[in-house]
């Protein structure tokens, strides 16, 4: 095989802290082309064409690069999906093969998070033809690109590159031929596949309405306006004159939980928090609920309402005066007291005066929640993050406290803003073009189960909006004059997964019958007959049909919810089953393998005195989570075959989650959605060729389309 190694040097612009390395961004130029063909044992000779640099008049030629593209039968890159995508924007063809060596590293590392870079790789598969400088590393470090760095030295590295790409490459063909690592050659190729679709769908973009945008961005601030001025007066009410910061962790441990830590070293000791030498999170401590209760008691303490007064000094408001705690022993008895004022204490925002300006009230502060286990415990206190609220609002319901429901919900909803407009909307603003496109960034690299990832450098993250009725969605609009947005979506993805590896003789039934399990999880969730169940209410039921297929128990949940969690095994007793199995084979193996070939390696996981096996969710979510990604991406690459032999004006634009998204022509609406129907729905016979695994759980989609992303219409 005739295998062409490359490496390409560009300029990078830097954006508000941001790199973008993207061949749209007009800005950009591409800097050197180094490339050679690989040997037994390394890249003999590499060649190399400067385009675009200080040291450089003009730019060399580059039909020698043409020339030597059209004779490989692969081209190999560390992180080729960069190179290739730089290479299409210059109007070079790409061989029929692109081989990415961070690909094959990264499904070497099963699952195991390690550094994917081509120094951290070549390190550790023990390559010789490394960088000779990190003079470069430094530079670019500072701010100098490749343009301005001595071409003396952007040659030796690039040309170092080259040679240890190939090299990389050959040591890990020997790994892969181990018995053990047999499987991952049936995965290998349809990774390549999918990134040239990656590719391609980076390349077409996706068209924005800016101007939309700034009207839901001018919703949002209105919105989020609202919620602090109610949130502030639930404080005021429920803290006294004491200020308080929204976003301050310490904060809203001492609002939500009426408690604020004693001593910060002894509460992390108590409750184990931090993080190892390895940097892997600290497991909490088993605790038995009396056990948890005495440790929140010795730690923290109650927080009191304080009540406003004025400086003894000057008569003027003043700050906060913090004195230390001193306790005393009175007829027998310890009693504290107040002490001597902190060094660094406030002062009268009149005057110097020390006096205390804030005094307590003696009544307690705070909405009275409770921390559950000791995996609510945080650096600040305890957890206040998103799902820790969902928890806390249900604990709030129980209990009948409709003001820690309301300012429960309200924060919930104000954190949610501030991610949309930090994220979506500005990160939107940001990454979008003067061509009025934004050009999405996914990686097939980043997430152990092997779904997809988006973001970095000008993109954002595409995968964490919320699907249904996201404003930000509509200012997603066709680049063609009444052309259409189709998005055509899996239904019930994870579970049909689910059946589909366990076997599960019910659940397919269910599936055949054509139940919806999430409709029937949010008719149990919302108490109510499912055929009263909303779109909202079904989307909303998706997180609590997912966690009993990923070992959840429902703990904490109310009675109802709880009673769900407690029939889905004795409903469903083939997956009950296969999770049997899976925790015992990766005990005695430390392996889980997907029919797609893909592996997932835990080296240490052991069962527990309280008989639970480690990491035992993830060695239940990976195995649908990584064959559901196998599934959707092997739709992806059939939709992108399809669309080729086609010869259509339409263009793929996007995947998210188990979707795949189409700016449609208007002459081609009914081409484009049997184009995506056979390319979803035949990804049964796509498996079986390629990983030999026959499917026995058929698979539906849904198609909707519109003229944006959000106002769209389930077509029939």
């Amino acid at each position: 095989m005739d295998i062409l190694v490359l490496d390409l040097e560009t300029t990078v612009e830097r954006i508000e802290g941001r790199i973008d390395n993207s061949p749209k961004n007009p800005r950009n130029k591409c800097v050197s082309a180094h490339w050679g063909w690989l040997c037994e044992t390394t890249v003999d000779h590499v060649n190399h064409s400067i385009l675009y640099h200080i040291e450089h008049e003009g730019s060399d030629p580059v039909d020698q690069l043409k020339e030597d593209l059209s004779k490989a039968s692969m081209m190999l890159c560390h992180n080729a999906k960069l190179d290739a995508e730089w290479l299409m924007e210059m109007g070079f063809e790409l061989p029929p093969l692109v081989m990415d060596t961070m690909i094959i590293e990264y499904l070497l590392s099963k699952g195991q998070r390690r550094p994917l870079s081509l120094k951290e790789s070549a390190i550790r598969r023990n390559v010789k033809s490394l960088k000779k400088s990190d003079l470069i590393d430094e530079m670019f470090k500072s701010g100098t690109d490749f343009s301005e760095m001595p071409l003396d030295v952007v040659i030796e590295y690039a040309e170092a590159d080259v040679k240890a790409c190939g090299e990389l490459y050959l040591a890990q063909l020997p790994i892969l031929e181990r018995e053990h690592n047999q499987s991952l050659k049936k995965v290998i190729p349809f990774m390549h596949e999918m990134l040239l679709f990656l590719c391609e769908i980076e390349m077409n973009g996706v068209k924005v309405d800016l101007d939309a945008l700034e009207e839901v961005e001018r919703e949002f601030e209105a919105e989020k306006d609202v919620l602090e001025k109610r949130l502030n007066e639930i404080v005021d009410s429920v803290m006294g004159d004491s200020p308080i910061n929204l976003n301050s962790g310490a904060d809203m441990t001492r609002v939500i939980y009426s408690r604020e830590l004693i001593s910060r070293e002894a509460h992390q000791q108590t409750f184990n928090i931090g993080t190892n030498e390895a940097g892997k999170s600290l497991r909490p401590p088993y605790m038995t609920s009396s056990q948890f209760i005495d440790a929140v008691r010795a730690t923290t303490k109650i927080v009191h309402k304080t009540q406003a007064i004025k400086c003894m000094d000057c008569n003027g408001i003043g700050s906060i005066q913090k004195f230390k705690v001193k306790t005393k022993i009175k007829l027998g008895k310890k009693y504290r007291v107040e002490g001597d004022a902190y060094k660094n204490r406030s002062k009268c925002k009149t005057c110097t005066g020390v006096g205390a300006i804030y005094q307590s009230t003696g009544v307690a502060a705070g909405l009275r929640m409770s921390p559950s286990s000791p995996y609510d415990a945080s650096i600040n206190g305890f957890k206040t993050d998103k799902e820790t609220i969902k928890g806390l609002i249900l604990q709030a319901e129980r209990k009948k406290n409709d003001v820690a429901v309301e300012f429960l919900t309200k924060i919930s909803r104000l954190n949610a803003l501030s991610t949309y407009l930090d994220s979506f909307v500005a990160g939107i603003q940001r990454g979008t073009r003067n061509s009025g496109f934004l050009h999405a960034n996914f990686n097939q690299c980043v997430a152990s189960t092997g779904r997809l990832s988006s973001g970095g450098g000008m993109s954002i993250n595409l995968q964490n909006q919320p699907k249904r009725g996201f404003p930000v969605r509509k200012c997603f609009i066709s680049r063609f004059e009444n052309g259409t947005w189709i998005e055509s979506d899996y239904s019930g993805l994870e579970f049909r997964t689910a059946c589909e590896l366990s076997r599960d003789s019910q659940g397919l039934a269910d599936i055949l019958e054509g139940k919806d399990i999430h409709r029937q999880t949010a008719s149990i969730v919302e108490q109510k007959p499912a055929d009263q169940v909303t779109k909202d209410e079904r989307q909303r039921a998706k997180a609590q049909t997912f966690l009993p297929l990923f070992g959840g128990t429902g703990n904490g949940q109310p009675a109802h919810i709880k009673a769900y969690f407690d029939r889905f095994y004795g409903i469903y007793e083939g997956i009950y089953s296969w999770h049997q199995s899976l925790m015992t084979g990766t005990l005695k193996n430390g392996t889980v393998e997907t029919p797609s070939g893909r592996q997932y390696f835990w080296p240490n996981v052991e069962r527990t005195k309280n008989g639970r096996v480690t990491s035992a969710t993830q060695i239940l979510n990976y195995p649908v989570q990584g064959f559901s990604a196998d599934l959707v991406q092997l739709a992806c690459i059939r939709a992108f075959k399809l669309f080729k032999q086609a010869k259509i004006r339409s263009k793929l634009t996007l995947t998210v989650h188990d979707s795949i998204c189409v700016d449609t022509h208007p002459d081609e609406i009914e081409q484009v959605k049997s184009i995506l129907t056979e390319a979803m729905t035949g990804v049964g016979e796509e498996a079986e060729k390629r990983f030999g695994y026959k499917t026995i759980v058929p698979l539906e989609i849904e198609i909707s389309g519109g003229p944006n992303w959000l106002e769209q219409q389930e077509y029939a």
